[in-house]
């Protein structure tokens, strides 16, 4: 009776002390669902939003300092989970840039970059430090009017139904991803395997810039992206992994450790990038 007893009372307290608190991400705009947008306590990510806006977080990190960070949207330093379940964020105004009209001849296309299988993979894990993205930068290869066309890269995946996104930035003064130039989410919905993903970027009507560009895949922390190894349930990571060629020295990639971005000094992401005028 005793030892029954016991087993009770511990079971009983690890469901309370794993309890998930839910809370919905909407728009103040229009009130819609803000999709795959990343939370962080304590300065670390946690998870992101799912596509219906809705992320959840434990008892454990109601007393942190929560930040919220969201495409197209102004970033939320600071809010409190203990007053609302239901947290607006505020649209990002749409810097435009010069509009410069051309006729398209397409007469010159570049692909820079490959695409082709790499000897490393890059994976998420949040026991350790969080890569939330990893960036390829491309230089411009001629000094002409040229447009963002396709980029590809290669992802493996253990099963289907993962996703990730893309963001597209510009090269700040210190070399470093800037400024992200797509208004619009881009979503990767990817298949099971090992196989090469091509994504036509023609719509968006980016202009190359002069000093660079940084394609930039996001990892989103969501259950569906979770890979147990060998039928581990106390440890995983998250998909995608994605191809990459071992290095020496930095190259041309960077990764984004909780808002912060390095230079790689190990792995160069294998992706391709085509242009035209």
């Amino acid at each position: 009776m005793r030892t029954e007893f016991i087993f009770i009372l511990i079971f009983f307290y690890y469901n309370i002390s794993q309890s998930q608190n839910v809370y919905s991400l909407k728009s103040s705009d229009d009130n819609s669902p803000i999709k795959y947008a990343y939370i962080y306590a304590n300065n670390k990510i946690l998870t992101s939003s799912d596509s219906l806006g809705i992320f959840k977080i434990s008892d454990k990190y109601l007393n942190s300092t929560i930040k919220i960070e969201a495409l197209g949207y102004k970033t939320i330093d600071s809010v409190s989970l203990k007053k609302t379940s239901n947290i607006v964020m505020e649209v990002k105004p749409v810097t435009l840039n010069e509009v410069i009209l051309i006729q398209k001849k397409e007469s010159e296309k570049f692909k820079l970059g490959k695409a082709k299988s790499g000897d490393i993979g890059i994976v998420c894990t949040l026991q350790n430090n969080t890569i939330s993205q990893v960036s390829k930068l491309f230089k411009k290869p001629t000094q002409n009017i040229l447009f963002l066309n396709k980029v590809k890269f290669k992802t493996l995946c253990s099963d289907k139904n993962r996703i990730l996104s893309v963001f597209i930035y510009t090269v700040g003064k210190n070399g470093k991803p800037d400024r992200i130039i797509n208004n619009e989410d881009i979503i990767c919905n990817l298949k099971k395997g090992h196989n090469v993903l091509e994504l036509d970027l023609s719509h968006l009507n980016i202009t190359f810039p002069e000093k660079g560009v940084f394609i930039a895949l996001n990892y989103i922390f969501l259950d569906q992206n979770k890979c147990y190894p060998n039928k581990n349930n106390n440890w995983y990571y998250y998909e995608p992994s994605i191809d990459a060629i071992s290095i020496d020295n930095y190259t041309d990639s960077w990764y984004n450790i909780n808002g912060l971005w390095k230079k790689s000094q190990t792995y160069s992401i294998s992706m391709q990038l085509n242009v035209t005028n």
